[in-house]
C-alpha cells in the first residue's frame, strides 16, 4: 500500500516538473570547441540555485550548479540582472550531443528549460570562392548577408575554423581600420566588403567572412586567396630569329576596349606598368610599336630587328578599375639566325681563293650572292662591288662558287652567301675568312763557278754577308758578276733576317772589296802583258777604252754608285800613264795582295779585248 502511494507521488512530481518546463532551446556547437547554453528565468528566482543536468536530472545526472562555478569541463554563470543562467561546455565530443536541462531549484517544484545540443565539424564551408591577385597589388572580396542581420556584428578572419574566427578576427565592423585591412558594410546592398592592400605571398590562404548570431552559430562564407609573385598560369610560347620582326597578340574583353594597354618584360605584374616598354598612349618606342584593334579586341606589340637578348617573358597588361590589372603572358624565344653550315677558311695574301656555297634546288633560278659583314642585315655585296670577286653557278650540283682572284689582307672577315634575298631561314652559309702572309726564305752562295774550274769564294763569310745585303736591296751578286763577265752559282743558305739593319754596315765593305778586285784584275792583266811583249804598251789606249766600256756596264748594274765608277776610271787612267813604270819598280809589290790559294779569275771577254 505504501509502495503504491510513493509511486503515485513520484508521478505527480514528474507531471508538475514537465508542466513547469518552458519551451525548448536549440543550440549548435562545433566538435572540439566549446558551446554556451543560456537559459532565462523569471523574476524572483535570482537567489535560487540553478544547475545543468542531463537525462532525468537525478542527482547523478546533474553536471554543474551555480554554487560550484567550475566542474570538469563545465562552467556556469548567473547574470541576475538579465536573469540569464549560462552553462559552458568545453572540448566538445560527439557524445556531448543530445538533450540537456537548465534547472531552477524550488521545493518539490523545480523549473526546467529543455535544451537540445547539436554538434557539427569545426570547418567551413561547402562552397569556397577563389580569388587571385599579384604581389604588391590589392584585393577585395564581398560577403553578402540577409537584411535581418544589418545591425549584427561583421568580421573577417584568416583560417578555416569558425569556432575561433571571431576571437582571431583581422577586422570587424566595430573596428574598421587595421593597417592593410579595411571593412566597409554596405547595408543598403546587404553585403560587407573587405580589402587587403600591398599583398604579399604570405597573404595567400583561406579567409572567413563572419556574421554574429546570438542564439545560434554564426554565419560564414569562405574565400580562397592566391597571391602570385609572377604571371601567369597559362603562357603562350612563340619563336622567331635574329634580325626578324615579331608580333605578340594580346586579347582582351570587350569591357576594356577603352582601357590603357601596355607591354612589359618579365613576369612581375605589380611593377609591369612602371616598367612598360610601350603603352597605348605612346605607341612608338624605338624597335617597339603597339596597335590596338578595338574591333577584334586585340592589341599587338611588334618588335623589329630581334636579337637573342629579346628572348624572355613578356606581360600584356590591361588597366582596370579593380584592385589589379588583367594580364596575359608570352614567352618569346629568339633563335640565332642559322645557316645550313658555318665554315672557317684561311687564305694566303696574293693568292686566289674559292668559296663554295650550296643552295636548295628550288632556288636554281634565284639570284645568288656573297656579302661581307658581321651581320647579314648590314653586309656588302662583294660580287657587285669588287671586280676581284667572280661568281660561278653550278646548277647541277646546286651550289655556286665565288673566286677571289688575288686575296688581300683587308678581305679577312665574315661572309654570307645564299640564294634568297629575303633572308628566309635555311640554305645559307656563314664563312669566317682568315688571311695569312706567305713566308719567304733567302739563300747564300756556296760556290762560284767559272768556265773550266770551280774554286771556293775568296772569303766565305764575307761573301755570305754580301749575298744577304744584295738580297735585302733587291739585287744579287750575280748581276754584278755578269757586268764583269763572270758567273756565279748559289746554294741554299740561311734566311735573311732583318737585312735592312745590316745595309749601312755591309755596303761600304762590299764596295771596297769590288774596287779591290778590279784593281787586282787590272794589275794582273798588266803584268801578263808586260811579260809577253813590251809592244803591248802601245795598245794601252784601246785597252783602256775597252775597260771604260766594262766600267760603264758596272755603272748601270752595281748600285749606281757614281763614286765607285769615278774611282775605277781614275785607277784605269793611272794604269795607262804609268805602264812603263811597272817594269822598273819592284814587281813583288804588285803581288803582295795575292797568295797561291787566292787566284783571281779574269773575265773572258776582258782577255779577248786585250788580245785585240
Amino acid at each position: 500500500m505504501w509502495s503504491l502511494q510513493n509511486l503515485l507521488f513520484t508521478i505527480c512530481i514528474a507531471l508538475i516538473c514537465v508542466t513547469s518546463a518552458v519551451g525548448v532551446i536549440h543550440v549548435t556547437g562545433y566538435l572540439g570547441s566549446k558551446v554556451e547554453i543560456s537559459c532565462s528565468y523569471g523574476p524572483g528566482y535570482q537567489s535560487y540555485e540553478k544547475y545543468l543536468c542531463r537525462n532525468d536530472c537525478d542527482d547523478s545526472d546533474v553536471l554543474i550548479t551555480t554554487s560550484e562555478l567550475t566542474k570538469n569541463k563545465y562552467k556556469t554563470h548567473d547574470d541576475k540582472t538579465a536573469r540569464i543562467f549560462t552553462a559552458i561546455i568545453s572540448d566538445l565530443h560527439s557524445t556531448d550531443a543530445g538533450k540537456y536541462w537548465c534547472g531552477v531549484s524550488k521545493n518539490w517544484n523545480d523549473i526546467y528549460t529543455e535544451v537540445k545540443l547539436e554538434l557539427v565539424p569545426d570547418s567551413c564551408c561547402d562552397s569556397v570562392t577563389k580569388v587571385e591577385s599579384y604581389a604588391g597589388y590589392s584585393v577585395s572580396f564581398s560577403c553578402p548577408y540577409e537584411s535581418s542581420y544589418q545591425n549584427n556584428l561583421k568580421y573577417i578572419c584568416k583560417g578555416t575554423r569558425p569556432s575561433i574566427c571571431l576571437q582571431q578576427a583581422l577586422i570587424t565592423s566595430d573596428n574598421r581600420e587595421n593597417p592593410r585591412f579595411s571593412l566597409d558594410d554596405e547595408k543598403m546592398s546587404t553585403k560587407f566588403t573587405t580589402k587587403i592592400s600591398s599583398l604579399t605571398q604570405s597573404d595567400s590562404g583561406r579567409y572567413l567572412c563572419g556574421i554574429q548570431r546570438n542564439s545560434d552559430l554564426h554565419l560564414f562564407c569562405a574565400f580562397e586567396l592566391k597571391v602570385k609573385d609572377h604571371c601567369c598560369d597559362t603562357v603562350t610560347n612563340i619563336e622567331s630569329y635574329e634580325g626578324y620582326s615579331k608580333s605578340i597578340n594580346c586579347p582582351y574583353e570587350n569591357q576594356y576596349r577603352n582601357s590603357l594597354k601596355y607591354i612589359c618584360r618579365g613576369n612581375r605584374p605589380s611593377t609591369c606598368l612602371q616598367r612598360a616598354l610601350i603603352t597605348s598612349n605612346n605607341r612608338e618606342n624605338g624597335r617597339f610599336s603597339l596597335d590596338d584593334e578595338k574591333t577584334s579586341r586585340i592589341f599587338t606589340l611588334t618588335i623589329s630587328s630581334l636579337t637573342q637578348s629579346d628572348s624572355g617573358y613578356y606581360l600584356c597588361g590591361v588597366q582596370t578599375n579593380s584592385d589589379h590589372d588583367v594580364f596575359s603572358a608570352v614567352d618569346l624565344k629568339v633563335k640565332e639566325w642559322c645557316c645550313v653550315r658555318s665554315t672557317e677558311i684561311t687564305g694566303t695574301v696574293g693568292h686566289p681563293l674559292t668559296l663554295q656555297c650550296p643552295y636548295p634546288r628550288q632556288h636554281r633560278d634565284n639570284r645568288k650572292f656573297l656579302c661581307k659583314g658581321d651581320h647579314r642585315n648590314s653586309c656588302r655585296d662583294m660580287v657587285m662591288s669588287e671586280s676581284r670577286f667572280a661568281l660561278r653557278d653550278d646548277i647541277y650540283s646546286s651550289s655556286f662558287s665565288v673566286m677571289i682572284t688575288k686575296l688581300e689582307e683587308a678581305d679577312a672577315g665574315t661572309y654570307w652567301c645564299g640564294s634568297d634575298s629575303r633572308w628566309r631561314v635555311g640554305n645559307y652559309t656563314k664563312i669566317q675568312l682568315s688571311v695569312e702572309f706567305l713566308q719567304h726564305t733567302s739563300t747564300v752562295p756556296s760556290t762560284v763557278k767559272t768556265p773550266g774550274k770551280t774554286v771556293p769564294p775568296t772569303s766565305e763569310n764575307l761573301v755570305k754577308t754580301q749575298t744577304s745585303t744584295m738580297k735585302a736591296l733587291g739585287k744579287t751578286q750575280t748581276s754584278t758578276m755578269k757586268a764583269l763577265g763572270k758567273t756565279q752559282t748559289q746554294t741554299p743558305g740561311q734566311p735573311v733576317k732583318d737585312a735592312a739593319l745590316y745595309v749601312p754596315f755591309t755596303v761600304p765593305p762590299v764596295l771596297l772589296l769590288l774596287i779591290g778586285i778590279l784593281v787586282v784584275v787590272v794589275y794582273k792583266w798588266k803584268y801578263h802583258k808586260v811579260k809577253e811583249d813590251e809592244a803591248i804598251v802601245d795598245r794601252n789606249a784601246p785597252k783602256a777604252k775597252g775597260l771604260e766600256e766594262v766600267m760603264g756596264a758596272m755603272d748601270n748594274d752595281i748600285y749606281g754608285n757614281q763614286e765607285v765608277m769615278m774611282y775605277s776610271k781614275k785607277q784605269t787612267s793611272k794604269q795607262q800613264s804609268a805602264c812603263a813604270q811597272y817594269e822598273d819598280e819592284d814587281e813583288e809589290q804588285d803581288y803582295e795582295n795575292f797568295t797561291t790559294s787566292e787566284d783571281i779569275y779574269c773575265n773572258e771577254n776582258f782577255h779577248l779585248a786585250n788580245r785585240k
